[in-house]
């Protein structure tokens, strides 16, 4: 849920997300002692982890106040950097045992060599609201738990209505594999998030084509920054962001509930 905070001096957009047990400013403006007020002012009880999405003049000061940066995605504000600075209010949500393992799987990607990706010659669609349904029943079979709830048509609809851009390939009735595009118009920049492939379907390079389709349909629309938030445990969706040209800008620690339960969630960006 979207909400917003004012003051006489400050302001604050917010996203409260209960599911995951985490909050998160999206954007804020005015003076920074005020902001620090609201933001304090808005965390509820069942908040866990707060994330804040910073300019970067202003990293030093949320870290004096409690915040460390996880992430970063560069020109996210319209041609500036942003940083993902957050602060923990649960000990069992500030470390992940899995972390030695996911640096080094980070690591063995970059040592692999760019190959081109095999030529797809299936079509691929432009999402419309009467394939919410399809879409929906494709990520209900391949994630087991979502931090959105990406198997219900009235939610993709709503997404879609809200201007998130779906596309995805079928393999005769059913659609076999689908990624999205969340775009900030406001500050230029799309987040390629909800990314699927049935498992009969993996490994034929549907997820590169889709995602280079967004690309190309976002950069017409002079979206000028690209990112994504990752599986840190999916080699392979890293992988795919790798190989077409994005940068990476960290991990977001137990960042949301999503196919084995809390995970830890990777950055790339390009632009």
């Amino acid at each position: 849920m979207v909400s917003e905070l004012r003051s006489d001096s400050a302001h604050i957009t917010l996203y409260q997300d209960p599911y995951n047990k985490r909050m998160r400013v999206d954007d804020y403006s005015g003076e920074f002692a005020e902001i620090i007020k609201l933001i304090d002012r808005a965390v509820l009880p069942w908040v866990e982890k707060l994330i804040i999405k910073s300019r970067p003049e202003d990293v030093t000061v949320f870290q004096q106040n409690g915040y460390q940066q996880e992430a970063v995605v560069r020109k996210y504000f319209a041609g500036v950097d942003m940083h993902f600075v957050t602060r923990y209010f649960s000990d069992s949500r500030k470390s992940n045992p899995k972390d030695a393992e996911e640096e080094a799987s980070i690591n063995r990607l970059f040592s692999t060599v760019i190959t081109k990706s095999k030529p797809v010659t299936e079509e691929v669609f432009h999402a419309l609201l009467e394939d919410a349904r399809d879409l929906a029943q494709l990520y209900k079979k391949t994630f087991p738990l979502y931090p959105t709830p990406l198997w219900d048509p009235i939610h993709i609809r709503k997404t879609m209505i809200e201007g998130t851009l779906y596309v995805f390939i079928r393999d005769g009735v059913d659609i076999v594999s689908a990624a999205s595009a969340e775009v900030n118009r406001k500050y230029s920049n799309a987040e390629l998030t909800d990314c699927a492939t049935a498992e009969e379907a993996q490994g034929k390079g549907y997820m590169t084509k889709l995602l280079k389709t967004l690309e190309l349909k976002l950069h017409s629309q002079n979206i000028s920054c690209l990112y994504t938030i990752a599986r840190a445990e999916s080699f392979g969706m890293n992988k795919a962001f790798y190989q077409l040209g994005y940068r990476y800008g960290g991990r977001m620690m137990n960042n949301c509930i999503i196919y084995s339960g809390m995970e830890d969630m990777n950055v790339w960006y390009k632009g």
